[in-house]
């Protein structure tokens, strides 16, 4: 585990969704789902004057539409994205709540509002409980996805390298051992450049073992076990950081982290891949979540991430060689 006690970690965290109430002036953007914890705004949306709610929906790949506009917005055009903050002061605050929504959308707009330089703050809570599979089989202890849609890049965090085959794959780790395997499948990774990551400690005291447990078949296959490194589950920040050691002790080499364990983790990449374009390439899976995956709500966070990457404004990424 990272030695995190020199590193800004900007997160509040509120024992209780109920307890949350965003500043006033702000812009707060979300999305629900068939989730319980994405509905955690009704205590407060319809009780606030002062506070612009975008709700997104119609989610895919590559689009969604958000209320008060009536064209699609697309992931890959920031003048498009721009339309979410008409009205916006400079500096204002905005929150993204990651919750409800699909990672190519919230990475879209975190992205877009950072390069906007607007004080970006990313909001997440955690689900009280995970649904288990009735016929748990090894590496699906859970019953969390439908299907996989398959490998595809995030827009706007496309990245090819001149030496594919010269690369640390960084898995972070989730329950489903499943989709490891087919990222492997579809990566390649050499022996002795996988870096798993796994949350400690988890949401829940246990989730580590169950994390072990259902990614154990693909860990032993590629002798990863030695390499694996830990950060708290709920701590973008941490990831962040992890993932810029790991960058340090092979500056000659991209990394390739796959985002398939916890949302906070995928927003540290994330905020990783804005921040540092020409070292990493993200992987995502993007799997069709099942209605009910999850119960109830705990821990709210709110990360001010614009502590690490304000008003980023990305290059165009240039090729690198070993």
């Amino acid at each position: 585990m990272p030695d995190i006690r020199l590193e800004p970690v900007l997160t509040e965290t509120h024992d209780s969704a109920e307890l949350f109430r965003p500043a006033s002036g702000s812009t707060y953007i979300y999305g629900l789902s068939h989730e319980d914890r994405s509905g955690h705004i009704s205590a407060w949306r319809d009780l606030t004057t002062d506070v612009n709610c975008i709700e997104i929906s119609q989610e895919s790949q590559a689009s969604f539409r958000a209320s008060g506009i009536e064209v699609e917005l697309f992931l890959r055009s920031t003048r498009g994205l721009s339309r979410l903050f008409e009205g916006c002061a400079q500096g204002e605050r905005i929150y993204v709540d990651i919750t409800g929504l699909t990672h190519p959308v919230w990475a879209a707009i975190l992205r877009a509002a950072l390069m906007a330089r607007f004080d970006v703050l990313a909001v997440y809570v955690e689900p009280s409980q995970y649904a288990r599979s009735l016929a748990p089989v090894d590496g699906q202890i859970y019953d969390l996805s439908m299907r996989i849609a398959g490998i595809a890049p995030i827009p706007g965090f496309t990245w090819i390298s001149t030496s594919p085959s010269d690369f640390v794959f960084v898995p972070l780790l989730g329950f489903e051992g499943t989709r490891l395997r087919h990222v492997i499948e579809q990566v390649q990774p050499s022996a002795g450049r996988v870096v798993p990551v796994i949350g400690v400690p988890g949401f829940k005291p246990w989730y580590v073992f169950e994390t072990y447990a259902g990614n154990r078949a693909a860990l032993e296959e590629e002798d990863a076990w030695e390499a694996t490194e830990y950060v708290p589950a709920n701590c973008p920040f941490s990831c962040y950081y992890m993932l810029q050691q790991i960058a340090q002790r092979n500056p000659l080499v991209i990394l390739k982290v796959a985002m398939i364990g916890t949302k906070p983790h995928a927003l540290g990449a994330v905020l990783f891949a804005i921040t540092n374009p020409q070292k990493i390439e993200l992987i995502y899976d993007h799997p069709i979540r099942k209605p009910g995956r999850t119960g109830g709500a705990d821990r709210l966070y709110v990360h001010h991430i614009s502590a690490i990457a304000a008003g980023v404004s990305p290059p165009q990424p240039t090729q690198i060689s070993a």
